[in-house]
């Protein structure tokens, strides 16, 4: 059997992935151990699965869809600023936040939660921790870094709304020249 690593995600449009990756860059441009998220890999992502074997994708497929049809579209905003895990101070991972509908995003991170757990407990696919909170990550720092005047002197971009209609089934590839995402399948919100 095949295995391949998933991730559930929503897609960012095209100009909106560019602009947050163009405020990552300002930010992180005197940051040289920071690897960034390529423009066209930026995404908000609800879980990852890890390495699954293929003969259950539609499993997990079923599932999502499960939740996705039983979840109302929503707008989100991308609100123009950066932050970062655990603090700026001491930054690891680096991402753009979430205004508006950050509560939607923990309602929709819960729902598939419950109904993955539930279809697919039996081969190691497992609930999440609570804490979810919504983010596209944009930059991984390999050391810790301080962060908090890189922000101010990049500033922010103007805030980004989008209407969140559906989410998506991703693979993960692994290459040498870097990662690689595709999408697999994707599930309309309600």
């Amino acid at each position: 059997m095949k295995n391949k690593r998933l991730f559930i995600a929503v897609e960012i449009p095209s100009a909106a992935r560019k602009a947050v990756y163009q405020l990552g860059s300002r930010v992180l441009k005197n940051f040289d151990d920071a690897r960034s998220v390529k423009a066209a890999n930026i995404h908000i992502t609800l879980k990852f699965l890890g390495s699954i074997f293929t003969d259950n994708i539609d499993l997990i497929s079923d599932a999502i869809n499960g939740a996705a049809a039983s979840f109302n579209n929503f707008l989100f905003e991308i609100d123009g600023r950066i932050d970062a895990f655990p603090n700026k101070k001491r930054a690891r991972i680096v991402f753009s936040s979430i205004g508006e509908g950050k509560l939607e995003f923990k309602l929709l991170y819960l729902s598939l939660e419950e109904s993955l757990e539930r279809a697919c407990r039996q081969f190691g696919v497992r609930a999440g921790p609570n804490d979810f909170i919504a983010h596209i990550t944009i930059a991984r720092l390999r050391h810790p870094g301080d962060i908090t005047y890189a922000i101010k002197k990049a500033g922010t971009i103007p805030p980004i709304r989008i209407d969140c209609r559906r989410i998506a089934l991703f693979e993960s590839i692994l290459d040498p020249s870097g990662v690689r995402y595709t999408k697999l399948r994707e599930f309309s919100l309600k």
